[in-house]
């Protein structure tokens, strides 16, 4: 119980990323006049969809003590299958989305598996199968590839008013995995096995089929995001993933989770995803170039870890 209130209440660290996104915000308005318009601000939030789910996954992960590094190569090998398959129909999207929606769990049953029974640490298992599905990936094409429905791609492309479709099922889905966390038996068992691995197992909690839980929820959202940016792309793009493996870690430690498990949430990644979209958008306002956004963003992941190194568990 004590872990669910811990989960639900407001961190210190959540008023500081709003006072950022406040700094940025009003600092934004300053670099350019078309900043804050209604179409920008669209903008942002249709470039931070992708983000947002892989940022979410990881963030459940991180909760129970592990990290998923199979998101670049997971991403890139399913937006492939996903726009080789989905053709120009419903029947054939819907076949496209069962197929990469159960693969993207098979990779999250293999993460897990390997994990929980092999005993290899999660950031070797994942960063191996981040590089065999990059490959795979490639090897099945070198270019953009395949396609998507039209009316899926307008989908993608579509806004209720200011708020992107996206942007409105990221919303939904950040609630209901909040649900998950703080109000399921699942839930307390993650933030059991973060906290404590070695007293969860001592409890009687399934501590090996918890992660391959984990793992597999981790993959099926990576598929989400995958048919999302395939009908952003409008194709398959075989290096569509790169770079989200450490980007979706950012959030996650800037929202306050903490890398060694057992405390965050999802408040705080969604407050962060914010943080950064909207940091990138005015940096891109200066035209400052996207290597040096790179370098900011390994800066960013530093500082982040380091001030909450010292924190602990408590």
């Amino acid at each position: 119980m004590s872990m669910l209130v811990r989960a639900t209440r407001a961190q210190p660290v959540h008023l500081v990323v709003v006072a950022l996104i406040a700094a940025v915000f009003v600092f934004g308005m300053t670099v350019s006049d078309r900043f804050a318009t209604p179409l920008n601000l669209a903008n942002v939030q249709d470039q931070m969809v992708a983000l947002a789910i892989v940022a979410l996954a990881q963030t459940v992960v991180i909760l129970s003590g592990g990290i998923d590094l199979s998101f670049a190569g997971a991403l890139s090998f399913l937006c492939v299958v996903f726009a080789s398959l989905a053709g120009d129909t419903t029947g054939t999207l819907l076949l496209a989305m069962a197929v990469v929606a159960g693969a993207g769990i098979l990779i999250g049953v293999i993460n897990g598996g390997i994990t929980a029974y092999v005993g290899i640490h999660p950031l070797i298992t994942t960063l191996g199968t981040s590089t065999i599905l990059a490959g795979v990936a490639l090897l099945l094409t070198r270019q953009p590839t395949g396609s998507v429905p039209l009316f899926f791609e307008d989908f993608t492309y579509g806004r209720l008013g200011v708020l992107p479709y996206g942007m409105i099922f990221v919303i939904a889905l950040y609630l209901l995995i909040g649900f998950m966390l703080w109000r399921t038996t699942f839930g307390t068992r993650i933030f059991a096995v973060g906290d404590n691995e070695a007293a969860a197992a001592v409890s009687g909690l399934p501590v090996k089929q918890t992660k391959i839980a984990i793992y597999a929820l981790s993959g099926l959202l990576c598929a989400v995001a995958a048919m999302y940016m395939t009908g952003r792309f409008s194709v398959g793009d075989p290096r569509a993933g790169v770079g989200f493996d450490l980007r979706s870690i950012t959030p996650v430690i800037v929202g306050g989770t903490l890398l060694a498990g057992g405390k965050g949430g999802v408040l705080g990644t969604a407050l962060a995803v914010v943080l950064l979209a909207l940091l990138a958008n005015v940096l891109n306002f200066m035209n400052v170039s996207s290597f040096y956004q790179w370098i900011a963003e390994g800066v960013i992941i530093i500082a982040a870890v380091s001030f909450f190194a010292g924190k602990g568990k408590s």
